[in-house]
């Protein structure tokens, strides 16, 4: 019986560390998702008030399952920034994760500074067609991000080229032994936007 409820307690220990690394990945992705949009020029399909992207994805972990909801939108924007609201949830029946906060971002933000993640390194940038449903077939530069320190996180970026904005993310993580954490993956896709420029 002890071994059992030990056992239980070393599972919803290795869950919560889960629901945590996706959690601060999804945060670090929040953060860089917004700076990705392409800086207008004559004229921005996304750069007018109200228009938002809604994300959703969803990964088994430990047979149970988790959800992921993330979404943007401009709340105000000028001549030079743009007010973006930044919004996600990681979900499970045992563990919620949730965060909103809005920020203002430079519109002419220099590329080299967008693409520096606090604690991940680019490791490449290259061109890829890929299929969204709803959205049809896009053509996208894909960076792929590893973590500097253990290499055990990594992310996928898919950003559309004519928009910027990310129409697919891909996170995995590798399982640590000393933490216990074990393996996952996941993907999140754009479910739904008013965004002119991205739909089918």
């Amino acid at each position: 019986m002890m071994n059992e409820s030990v056992s239980g307690t070393t599972a919803t220990r290795k869950f919560e560390y889960v629901i945590i690394a996706i959690a601060l990945m999804i945060g670090v992705v929040c953060a860089v998702t917004v700076y990705m949009l392409k800086p207008p020029l004559l004229w921005s399909p996304w750069l007018f008030k109200g228009a938002y992207a809604r994300y959703h994805g969803e990964t088994s972990v430990l047979f149970i399952n988790v959800k992921i909801d993330m979404r943007f939108e401009v709340i105000d924007y000028n001549f030079t920034h743009a007010k973006i609201l930044r919004y996600f949830k990681v979900e499970s029946p045992f563990v919620t994760q949730e965060d909103q906060n809005t920020t203002w971002i430079d519109l002419f933000k220099k590329r080299h500074d967008i693409l520096a993640l606090k604690g991940f390194k680019l490791k490449r940038s290259y061109e890829q067609d890929i299929y969204i449903e709803s959205f049809g077939t896009r053509s996208c530069i894909v960076y792929e991000y590893e973590d500097e320190t253990s290499s055990q996180n990594t992310m996928l970026i898919y950003a559309d080229k004519l928009v910027g904005l990310p129409l697919k993310l891909k996170l995995s993580h590798s399982g640590n032994e000393i933490q216990g954490g074990p393996t996952f993956s996941i993907e999140i896709n754009l479910v739904e936007t008013n965004i002119p420029g991205l739909k089918k």
